[in-house]
């Protein structure tokens, strides 16, 4: 069985983490494939936007515990990290799409950290996100020591890491500004996947400015964040889906965007 599922349809990229048995539990090959599948759409465009869920039960369990392996890596894990989940945090943060993530069930650990990089999460009623690693003597990875502080502030962020036992549900995920909406369970996959699907028909080079101007104003300065606004209009005032927009608007009719 794939520990990855892969399907590209009209322009939507959804990558499923599939190791249903282990809560979906990060393996080299899941990582490997998904970080070679975002940077795919970096190099080639190959898609307008990515849905990214786990399988089964649970979104995804973080690193594999079992059979000692990371224990057994305590003088090697940096270099891991580096290669592995590391690669895959900074592939989605910058892919030049929206990448949405349905969350369904439990995040836990890099898990959770998985989730966070994404730019809009739906969660499932059954969703929550735990941090987990001071349970085992470890720390933050999966850049939530970033995400985190920045989403929440430092004193959630601080708890959270902390009390590494209590889980946020998805309500409180919701009220905290972690994610974008909840829904019924049963309902998780539909809704994410029309979100999903508008977003890749959308303006794909405006989105994706969008993305980036939201990354820098969560550390630039006011000065910084306004040249980079006409950086980036001036880019998206050049695309073709901006004059189709414009007319749409005044046409009072849906745009026909090409992502171009």
């Amino acid at each position: 069985m794939n520990d990855l599922l892969i399907e590209q349809n009209d322009g939507l990229l959804s990558l499923t983490l599939n190791r249903p048995e282990q809560m979906n539990a990060m393996s080299g090959e899941m990582v490997q494939g998904a970080t070679v599948a975002v940077m795919d759409v970096v190099e080639n465009k190959s898609a307008r936007a990515i849905l990214l869920t786990g399988s089964g039960r649970g979104f995804c369990a973080g690193a594999d515990l079992s059979g000692g392996g990371l224990t057994n890596a305590r003088e090697t894990i940096e270099g891991r990290m580096m290669a592995g989940i590391n690669r895959l945090i900074l592939a989605i943060r910058e892919v030049p799409v929206p990448v949405v993530v349905a969350l369904n069930g439990a995040a836990a650990g890099a898990g959770c950290g998985l989730a966070l990089s994404g730019d809009m999460i739906i969660a499932g009623q059954s969703g929550k996100l735990l941090t987990a690693f001071a349970r085992i003597g470890a720390v933050l990875d999966g850049g939530m020591s970033w995400s985190l502080t920045n989403k929440l502030g430092p004193a959630r962020a601080m708890g959270m890491a902390m009390l590494a036992d209590q889980a946020i549900d998805a309500q409180t995920a919701k009220d905290w500004g972690l994610v974008w909406d909840v829904v019924e369970d049963d309902a998780l996959m539909d809704e994410a996947m029309k979100l999903a699907r508008r977003l890749a028909t959308g303006p794909t080079v405006a989105l994706g400015l969008i993305k980036r101007q939201i990354a820098l104003a969560q550390t630039g300065s006011m000065a910084d964040t306004l040249r980079f606004e006409a950086a980036c209009q001036g880019q998206a005032f050049k695309t073709d889906d901006f004059p189709e927009g414009v007319a749409a608007f005044q046409e009072k009719r849906k745009a026909n965007f090409e992502g171009r």
